[in-house]
């Protein structure tokens, strides 16, 4: 027999077919993949933002932008309409590094700023960032710098029914999931919110099986005046 290679990522057509047969339409009569496939969509994109809500990250990718000097300095901000400008995949930037632009040198980490960018004359290096307003803000530089952005992509979207779904173990929550929203759009409130609690509870479970490996969970011995003794009548 051929062997057949396998992986742990399901496909659309997985969810798609077990919510079919939540709505009990298992032939696909009434809900087509043409009719189910934006609501899974749906379903897929907020599921990965309930994901991210919880510090998970489910697709990470990385790329070098090199920001050359015009006037006198590097550009002080990377977004949509800049040159270079995001990745067009970017959902959120996770880490900054940065390197002499040709040096061949390491590239060596960029502080992340949360409370706005201090205001610093520029210097051969960047040294910080800050993510606000969907763009990355910079003080700018006096040399060429190539920045190393690591972010968290947006997944593709899904258009047929063996499109992989890029997170493990998902098919069922987005099955309730577009079970939900398939209901709901035929008028069917019982059920939609039946799918719903179901989906959230999926949803719950899901993000636990991601975080739980990165807990560390310490125990202690219960005091020595807690311990049950026995009473005598």
């Amino acid at each position: 027999m051929p062997v057949l290679s396998t992986t742990a990522y399901g496909q659309a057509e997985d969810p798609l077919n077990l919510a079919r047969a939540l709505m009990n339409d298992a032939g696909g009569a009434v809900f087509t993949d043409g009719t189910l496939m934006p609501l899974l969509n749906s379903a897929y994109r907020a599921l990965q933002r309930q994901l991210a809500d919880s510090g998970v990250s489910v697709l990470v990718a990385e790329m070098d932008l090199d920001l050359p000097v015009t006037s006198g300095l590097t550009q002080t901000e990377i977004s949509d309409t800049s040159d270079p400008q995001l990745p067009t995949d970017l959902l959120a930037p996770h880490i900054l590094w940065e390197q002499a632009t040709g040096s061949g040198n390491v590239f060596v980490p960029m502080e992340k700023i949360v409370a706005g960018l201090p205001n610093l004359s520029p210097a051969p290096a960047l040294r910080m960032w800050e993510w606000r307003e969907d763009k990355i803000n910079l003080v700018g530089a006096t040399a060429p710098v190539t920045v190393r952005i690591r972010y968290e992509k947006l997944m593709p979207q899904l258009v047929q029914g063996t499109d992989p779904i890029l997170i493990r173990a998902a098919s069922d929550v987005l099955a309730y999931a577009t079970a939900a929203l398939a209901a709901r759009a035929r008028g069917a409130r019982a059920l939609a919110g039946d799918m719903q609690v179901a989906a959230s509870q999926a949803t719950v479970e899901l993000i636990e099986r991601y975080i739980r490996p990165e807990q560390f969970k310490a125990r202690r011995r219960r005091a020595y005046g807690s311990r049950r003794g026995i009473v005598y009548l």
